[in-house]
């Protein structure tokens, strides 16, 4: 009895070592993606963006970006996460005209960052804008983002990636 006990604690002790050895190969993800949402607001009159990526992904690019390393909580972390993702991410209006987003400001838990801008605009659809996403390619060339565009008639989602990281809003009726 003693010796079976024995033999079950040690068998335990052993799969529990087991376990915490492939801890940081299960943490360590494989997948990278990113999601924007473009809408207009007719309560604000305002197009508006909202980015979401995982936090420790966008940590690791934007120390990257900056040739030193990056945590979301230091002092001067939002102009950091500005002016990175101001060089990845752009909007051209239908008629060859770049949207400049003005920076809202971000929020971050544990796992997740967003990160949102707007623009005060007439109403619009999105046809034919044209939307640049490279966030996170230069980091993680696997990564996919997708960018979701609604107006008040249509919505429309596009994936971008390092192979394709511009695309036009297709409203074909």
């Amino acid at each position: 009895m003693i010796k079976t006990l024995k033999s079950n604690i040690s068998r335990s002790i052993i799969g529990l070592i087991a376990s915490c050895a492939l801890l940081p190969q299960v943490a360590a993800h494989k997948y990278f993606f990113g999601l924007t949402d473009v809408s207009w607001n007719a309560h604000t009159g305002n197009i508006e963006v909202v980015h979401q990526y995982t936090l420790h992904d966008v940590e690791l690019a934007i120390g990257r970006f900056f040739n030193t390393p990056f945590r979301i909580d230091q002092p001067d972390a939002e102009r950091k996460v500005k002016e990175w993702l101001n060089a990845r991410f752009s909007m051209t209006s239908s008629d060859g005209e770049p949207i400049a987003l003005d920076w809202v400001g971000l929020e971050a838990d544990f796992q997740n960052l967003w990160l949102y801008q707007e623009k005060s605009h007439s109403k619009t659809e999105f046809c034919n804008w044209e939307i640049t996403n490279r966030v996170m390619l230069s980091t993680y060339p696997a990564q996919v983002n997708t960018v979701n565009v609604k107006g008040d008639d249509i919505t429309r989602g596009i994936t971008l990636n390092e192979q394709r990281d511009t695309k036009k809003i297709n409203c074909g009726k």
